[in-house]
């Protein structure tokens, strides 16, 4: 009986969280999430991400909470030197208890989808290189249902979605680090621009889970809030 009351009371909780837009979509937790890089993009992704619902997120980021990190993105002043994955994963968790989140801290070698195939990755490392190698392994490996690559600066934001993504696909959208010197990932950040990263993230999985017309290429200007869209 109390095994019961403890399950139903889980489940009640777990509820509450779409109480408010069930009738937009009800299905982010029937997904796996792979944050790969957890700084601005990732980490305002994965907190909007289950605020949604999601409750399955595998974590990727080699590197710990700095000084720098805290105006830009979710993190706190007592995230300070942890490593960002498992700070993350302690502020994802104060939204839900309930998540079941991986940490990895080491370099991204290995890709590890789920039985069900229903993994959706997201792209937020700072390297246009990393993202590449990524993309390469996670191909090799097994294509994911989605990939999301969000790039970023201090006040422009663009976005790519790749449904059933190819190395081929995702080389057609890639430059190098050094083409894109003057691009948006490679600038400085702030605050709402990164905040703003990971409800157009949500959204655009939204819009995919709820088979609607979705925009495959973003670009967003906050100087001017102009907002193109293919």
């Amino acid at each position: 009986m109390k095994l019961l009351f403890t399950i139903r009371a889980l489940w009640e909780e777990q509820q509450m969280f779409n109480q408010r837009y069930s009738n937009i979509v009800s299905t982010f937790h029937e997904y796996t999430y792979h944050i790969l890089g957890c700084g601005a993009i990732g980490s305002s992704a994965a907190t909007q991400i289950v605020r949604m619902g999601g409750t399955n997120l595998k974590l990727y980021d080699m590197d710990n909470v700095s000084n720098e990190n805290i105006g830009v993105s979710m993190f706190r002043v007592e995230d300070l030197q942890k490593p960002k994955t498992e700070a993350l994963e302690l502020i994802c968790k104060t939204i839900n208890p309930l998540l079941g989140i991986e940490c990895f801290t080491k370099r991204f070698d290995n890709y590890i989808p789920s039985l069900e195939g229903n993994d959706i990755v997201i792209l937020g490392f700072d390297s246009m290189q990393s993202r590449l190698e990524a993309v390469e392994i996670i191909c090799k490996i097994q294509k994911p249902f989605l990939l999301i690559d969000g790039r970023m600066g201090a006040e422009h934001y663009q976005q790519y979605v790749l449904s059933q993504p190819t190395l081929s696909k995702y080389k057609s959208i890639w430059y190098s680090d050094k083409e894109g010197s003057e691009e948006p990932c490679n600038a400085k950040a702030t605050s709402y621009c990164s905040n703003m990263s990971g409800s157009f993230i949500a959204n655009s999985i939204r819009k995919v889970l709820t088979e609607q017309p979705y925009n495959k290429v973003m670009d967003f200007h906050f100087p001017t809030m102009m907002l193109r869209v293919k």
